[in-house]
């Protein structure tokens, strides 16, 4: 799509004219850093001759220059009238028929091409599953002679998602038919269903963990059903035993990428797969309704949610437990920093527990969905807490909490959960019912004003009544008494009931109880304190207590508590509590740049010429130096280079082939006289120290011990990179990825408003950017409005402003000093970085979806709308994903480097999308609720319990789509004054061993009213240090050596006890790696109250240690040892 196709579409579409201006100034800012990186590239300095990412700007776009077919207008008028997942079914028939493709396509390309294409139309384009994740499209013969089609998968297509990777045999198998091919005969010529069940156990028990758990039937049954071969190459070092050598599978080993598509695709996603059978009307796939599908249940039958909340990991605290009072309670709601799978906490909440978590740790939930990203929303309600001297308190806000938390002995209640509707819609999740909070109050009074004549005063719709205020509503209007004055009355019996109506003494504004009732007041989350061995209540909780229970005697014979006191004290009480979400901690957030293991400078083979460091001075010094590389030579100079123009004489430099069998020079990649493929590369002495000597001399910058480069590069032609641009970046302290570029990783977080105090640029700044009015219309003209954020504005964090800097300078002085052009960036600090383009990119992607910095934040997240991460196909469940400057990658990213073996294109930016449209999401980007308040309507149908689908009361975005209200007007519902706490990292990212972060964990549970200790050490033992004893006493005794010189690995030592170069063999493992977790688990057993099989596991495989080391010094003999 050319920069006019791209402004005929903006003005297609129909958007409000300050977004037309928005994108329009990205795609020209696009469009300009390409020309600024095609002059540069032009001059042949570099080993590629033009920038090689393409831009693609639509999911048409996307899947032509993808696949190279001239499909993308056919692509576009298909999605007009259809739907991605029918286009791709028509689209793929029209190329197994041999359309848009060159006439002599053999049937096997042409059947090749449209089950690729079809999946990615799918995957919207954007994942490496079409290109790599099928390995092979084949016709093949079962017994009877018949053709059918085979797909065989590699392990990329995990990259795919479930869902879509089982789509792939849908498409085959509507392909198939329209070309008409036979089905496919399993068990035409050995056991292949048998097969699969023992490849699919070996792989559970040996390689990975699948998402679901299959039976062995449903294997059976759904390999005996497919039309279509479902084969695949060999991803992992284990064979099976019984099924071997068989006709038609041509590895013993075990093919993981069908093994998911199969367990977690066809079989695991059975159900979803018959909508979309149902969708495409395809007809032979009945038989998925006869399948179990996927078994979601542990050991003893908890479901899912549970089983996921006692995995327990070692440092990685328990915030709280699933349906247990004291816990979070559930809140529905969104902030502008929440939703698509990111939660709200109140900030207080990482303060008091030391930082267990902060602004982008991942937790697991039982409840919508499996992870989600915390983020800080002060609008909820605070915690409950116990203090020393033995009072009860609610934490007011975050300076009260810092106050309180030296002399704080338990939290009894957490306070809230923010979890946006849209988060159960995407999930399909259950609603539970709501509790009786503030924003149903409103709904409540809202709807009384509108439904009665008396004159209810409407200024409690703006503002929280006081305590007196909501007493007289509750008696005048018949309003409920306010949830700020509420209590858990909802959750303790009628005998703990019975004891709050017996105090000492009550009066209206004292009322004291003996110490028996403290319990039940502190599980009610009342606020007291403690004088004269007596639980006292003052002020508005004693007015509270006094008003409702003790004016006139109580019946308590009939009905609940709330009902009681309701009909004894003539005001309506509704019930506080709603559910508590079960949540632990998952990975920390992150941020920090992206550098390979270990960091490099440049992507130069030194092998083992550089020691350890891999490092190129110390190559250099060697006058025998010689390594695997590129055999690109000057004609004119006969001398190597690295880039297509000699940097001695300006010549046009020549890439020699060499035939492996017959080691003739080539011009081509084909030998004519062996037919085989000829190499680029060749082993050879390299004048690397004169090499080096040139580049310092033009860069101007002189290396520094060390100066790294890799082992071997691990492209096909062996095509490095010169050596200049290693210089430029070690000067400034960067390095490099695989691909050539230089990048940045963070958690995403969604962000839909924001201010610019939170982001630290200057409101004159965002003027200039777009931002003349707030989100109420108004103009910015103060840096405290709160104003929404644009579809591809990001906010990231400092770490990452002051990374991209030096990114920015490392790239002007590569345009000045290795290209010699001119500097394009010019900045002299962070702020200079704001209003310039980056791209985000995710790991298992293969576009780079361009983005813009507007500010900064003391984070380790990477801040933008929801939009922006799904075109990523990311939400905010917790993974990170890479930044880069735009202009970086044009001029330094480069196919050639990667590597030619499956997988090697993931996580490249093949691609460049300039803009992102909501309506091209993902559809989880418009599960997100875009609404000021929630209806009455939606409080009261939670009641019911329904499914999340069932409600249509909560606007949604994708009810816009199409519209020019889908990219502005994305409401929230909970204001929050700040995004981040004092800390930017959680303590799990800043305590340095693994003790400390058990001391934390341990501690957050005994502060934690709603986690028990004794249960969150037995359910650590069970799922993580008995397991990783285990898992590493069997790595030992598998593991292989390595030589300390040039680090060559092997399975077994050699007879001769060293490495073919003579130097010695070391272990990959040593005991102290073997026991890391044994002393730990042997204090914790000692210390809690676990289970006697637990301890005795842990004493077993202690005993077992000592067989295989022998006992370490100090340990004390044993009588029996001497026996």
């Amino acid at each position: 799509m050319s920069e006019d196709d791209t402004s005929t579409k903006l003005r297609d579409t129909d958007m409000p004219p300050y977004y037309f201006d928005y994108y329009t100034s990205l795609s020209q800012k696009s469009y300009k850093l390409f020309e600024t990186a095609a002059g540069p590239k032009s001059s042949l300095a570099d080993s590629s001759s033009g920038v090689e990412p393409k831009i693609a700007f639509d999911l048409a776009d996307r899947v032509a220059k993808m696949h190279d077919i001239d499909i993308a207008a056919p692509i576009r008028d298909l999605l007009e009238t259809n739907g991605k997942e029918i286009t791709a079914l028509l689209l793929s028939k029209e190329l197994a028929l041999g359309k848009y493709l060159p006439s002599d396509a053999s049937l096997e390309e042409r059947l090749d091409a449209a089950v690729r294409v079809g999946l990615a139309i799918v995957t919207e384009g954007v994942t490496i599953a079409p290109l790599q994740g099928i390995s092979d499209v084949r016709i093949r013969q079962n017994a009877d002679n018949t053709d059918y089609l085979s797909i065989s998968i590699a392990g990329p297509m995990r990259s795919a998602g479930g869902t879509e990777s089982a789509v792939t045999m849908l498409i085959a198998d509507h392909v198939r038919k329209a070309v008409g091919l036979s089905t496919y005969k399993a068990n035409s010529f050995d056991d292949e269903t048998g097969r699969f069940v023992e490849e699919l156990r070996i792989y559970e028990r040996e390689a990975s963990n699948f998402q679901y758990h299959v039976l062995d039937e449903d294997i059976v049954r759904t390999i005996s059903n497919l039309p279509v071969e479902l084969d695949g190459v060999d991803t992992d070092p284990y064979e099976v035993v019984n099924h071997k050598s068989m006709r038609r599978i041509k590895t013993d080993r075990v093919r993981g990428g069908a093994l998911r598509v199969l367990n977690d695709g066809l079989i695991g996603r059975a159900k979803k797969l018959l909508k979309r059978v149902e969708v495409y009307d395809l007809d032979g796939w009945e038989w998925l309704k006869d399948l179990k599908g996927a078994v979601q249940t542990g050991d003893k039958q908890e479901d899912a949610a549970t089983k996921r909340m006692s995995e327990v990991i070692t440092g990685r605290s328990v915030l709280s437990m699933p349906k247990k009072l004291g816990g979070f309670r559930l809140r529905y709601g969104r902030a502008c920093n929440t939703g698509f799978a990111a939660v709200g906490f109140h900030p207080i909440i990482g303060e008091i527990l030391d930082h267990t978590i902060t602004a982008g740790t991942q937790i697991k939930i039982d409840i919508p969905g499996k992870g989600a990203t915390v983020a800080f929303v002060d609008s909820l309600e605070t915690p409950v807490v116990r203090l020393r001297d033995g009072s009860v308190v609610r934490i007011r806000d975050i300076k009260h909490g810092l106050e309180l938390k030296a002399d704080i002995e338990k939290i009894l209640h957490l306070g809230d959960i923010l979890i946006s509707f849209g988060d159960f819609l995407e999930n399909n999740a259950q609603l539970v019912p709501s509790g009786y909070v503030e924003e149903f109050w409103i709904e409540e009074l809202r709807h009384i004003i509108k439904n009665t004549t008396s004159p209810i005063p409407a200024q409690f719709l703006l503002r929280e009544p006081d305590l007196a205020e909501s007493f007289q509503l509750a008696e005048d209007f018949g309003v409920p008494l306010h949830p700020k004055f509420l209590f858990y009355w909802d959750q303790i019996t009628a005998d703990e009931f019975g004891l709050i109506l017996e105090p000492t003494s009550a009066q209206e504004n004292t009322i004291c109880y003996e110490m028996r009732c403290k319990p039940v007041l502190e599980k009610m989350g009342v606020p007291h304190t403690v004088s004269d061995g007596q639980a006292v209540l003052k002020g508005s909780e004693a007015e509270i207590f006094h008003r409702l229970l003790f004016r006139n005697t109580i019946d308590t014979k009939s009905g609940s508590v709330l009902e009681t006191i309701s009909r004894h004290s003539g005001i309506r009480i509704r019930a506080k509590f709603s559910t508590s979400i079960g949540a632990r901690i998952g990975r920390p957030e992150k941020a920090s740049p992206r550098v390979m293991k270990p960091p490099i400078h440049t992507l130069f083979p030194v092998g083992h010429w550089g020691g350890a460091t891999r490092n190129l001075i110390k190559a250099s010094n060697n006058p025998d130096f010689a390594t695997r590389i590129s055999d690109r030579t000057c004609p004119k100079c006969d001398f190597p280079s690295l880039g297509i123009r000699c940097s001695k004489c300006g010549s046009k430099t020549l890439l020699r082939y060499t035939c492996p069998s017959c080691h003739s020079k080539l011009d081509t990649r084909f030998c004519q006289r062996c037919k085989k493929t000829a190499r680029g590369y060749v082993h050879k002495k390299f004048p690397l120290k004169e090499m080096l000597f040139d580049a310092q001399k033009r860069t101007g910058i002189r290396a520094q011990e060390p100066f790294k480069g890799v082992m071997e590069m691990i492209n096909q032609d062996k095509i490095s990179e010169p050596l200049e641009k290693g210089l430029i970046r070690q000067s400034r302290n960067l390095t490099v990825f695989k691909d050539g570029t230089v990048r940045f990783d963070a958690t995403n977080c969604p962000l839909t408003h924001f201010k610019p105090a939170w982001i630290g640029t200057p409101v004159s700044k965002l003027r200039e950017l777009g931002y003349l009015t707030d989100a109420d219309g108004q103009p910015l003209e103060s840096p405290e409005q709160t104003v929404e954020l644009l579809m591809q504005d990001v906010v990231i964090p400092y770490t990452a402003g002051r990374y991209l800097t030096e990114v920015c300078r490392y790239v002007d002085q590569e345009l000045e000093h290795f290209y010699g052009g001119q500097p394009f960036y010019h900045v002299k600090g962070t702020d200079d970085l704001v209003g310039h383009l980056i791209i985000g990119l995710a790991p298992h992607t293969s576009v780079g979806i361009v983005g813009r910095v507007i500010g900064f934040a003391n984070t380790q997240v990477c801040f933008a709308t929801p939009n922006w991460h799904s075109a990523k196909r990311r939400d905010a469940d917790g993974d990170a994903d890479s930044i880069m400057l735009l202009l970086d990658t044009l001029l330094n990213f480069s196919r050639r480097f990667l590597s030619d073996k499956i997988g090697g294109l993931m996580d490249a930016p093949l691609l460049i999308q300039p803009l992102v449209f909501p309506h091209e999401s993902q559809s989880q980007a418009h599960n997100l609720e875009v609404v000021r308040r929630y209806p009455l309507e939606f409080f009261e149908s939670t009641m019911s319990e329904p499914r999340a689908a069932d409600i249509s009361s909560v606007e949604m975005i994708k009810s816009r789509l199409d519209t020019s209200e889908q990219f502005h007007g994305y409401h929230f519902t909970h204001p929050t004054s700040s995004l981040v706490t004092s800390q930017s990292r959680s303590a799990y990212s800043t305590l340095n061993s693994m003790l400390d972060k058990l001391d934390l964990q341990i501690r957050n549970a005994d502060i934690i009213n709603a986690v028990d200790t004794n249960e969150i050490v037995s359910n650590l033992i069970s799922t993580h240090l008995i397991p990783d004893i285990m898992g590493n006493l069997r790595s030992y005794a598998r593991q292989s050596f390595r030589c300390t010189l040039c680090r060559a690995s092997y399975r077994r030592p050699p007879l001769i006890r060293r490495c073919n170069c003579g130097h010695q063999l070391i272990q990959t493992i040593t005991r102290s790696s073997v026991e890391k977790y044994l002393k730990l688990a042997k204090r914790l057993v000692e210390k809690y109250h676990v289970s006697r099989y637990q301890m005795n596991r842990i004493l077993v495989l202690s005993d077992e240690i000592d067989l295989v080391f022998g006992k370490s010094r100090g340990d004390q003999a044993l009588l029996t040892d001497y026996a």
